[in-house]
């Protein structure tokens, strides 16, 4: 017992002298820019189905407080819609909630597909989420940023 004692002593007096007194405190984080998104200068909310149309072609953009602007390296875009379609065995029409998604990559703009079929078939009641937007901060870094929500009223 006495020598598992002495042992144990040893190891932690060795370990007290290897540690590396001379370690300077970590320099502080940079602080990570509060960064809010838009399309067409609105950040979500509810939106009459005209004035979706009408910002639906313009770019997603990032800025900070101080107006800098950062690019966009991809988002997600989900439009969900209520639908109708014919039961089988009834006959009957029923309504069902439904939903598209799809991500854009090195880009802020929705493809001419996904703006036309959004102006072709918007309605109120449909709800558009821009979501999983990373922008690229100065330093190369990468940042998810808050998501956006259209409600068409």
């Amino acid at each position: 017992m006495k020598k598992a004692l002495l042992f144990l002593s040893l190891v932690c007096a060795i370990q007290l002298f290897a540690q590396d007194k001379s370690k300077k405190p970590a320099a502080p984080a940079a602080t990570v820019p509060k960064i809010t998104v838009s399309i067409g200068s609105v950040r979500g909310g509810e939106i009459s189905a005209e004035s979706l149309s009408r910002i639906i072609d313009s770019a997603v953009t990032a800025k900070d407080a101080n107006g800098n602007t950062y690019p966009i390296v991809r988002f997600r875009v989900l439009y969900k819609f209520k639908s109708t379609y014919q039961d089988q065995d009834t006959g009957e029409k029923k309504n069902s909630d439904d939903m598209r998604t799809t991500d854009f990559s090195n880009t802020s703009v929705m493809s001419q597909l996904w703006r036309q079929s959004i102006k072709d078939n918007i309605k109120p009641g449909d709800e558009m989420i821009i979501d999983n937007i990373i922008v690229k901060l100065k330093n190369g870094n990468k940042l998810m940023t808050p998501s956006m929500t259209f409600k068409v009223r």
